[in-house]
């Protein structure tokens, strides 16, 4: 599975791009992570989830199984998160990483620790050390 990461086009603080950095290295040996700044349109087989405090709240467990029912369904090859609140196109879902808000850098890899997590759970490996 590819997970595709949309935010804004700016220069990120080091250690907001560290800690990125060390999630994908991580990720590597269970998905492909793109962090991109642009997007252009959806393909047939992308899912599109929006991260807005808005949205549903889902515990660890629930991330895991959603990712994994996504993954089963063989209906997608790519989930796109979008951090960037300004992009038009219609979400196919809306979760929310916490109620506020927060730096979109923080965002990002708040996102990459939920999808580590969960794949974690998924192959039941213990995520704590």
């Amino acid at each position: 599975m590819t997970y595709c990461i949309v935010y804004p086009k700016h220069k990120p603080r080091r250690f907001y791009e560290e800690a990125a950095q060390e999630y994908e290295k991580w990720l590597s040996r269970f998905c492909k992570i793109q962090r991109i700044v642009s997007f252009g349109k959806l393909c047939t087989r992308d899912i599109l989830i929006k991260i807005t405090p808005d949205g549903i709240r889902l515990s660890s467990e629930e991330v895991a199984n959603r990712l994994q029912e996504i993954q089963l369904s063989g209906s997608y090859n790519r989930v796109v998160f979008t951090i960037e609140q300004n992009i038009n196109l219609q979400a196919g879902e809306s979760w929310a990483l916490t109620s506020v808000s927060l730096p979109i850098d923080l965002q990002c890899v708040l996102l990459l620790e939920q999808i580590y997590r969960a794949h974690k759970i998924i192959h039941n490996e213990p995520y704590h050390k």
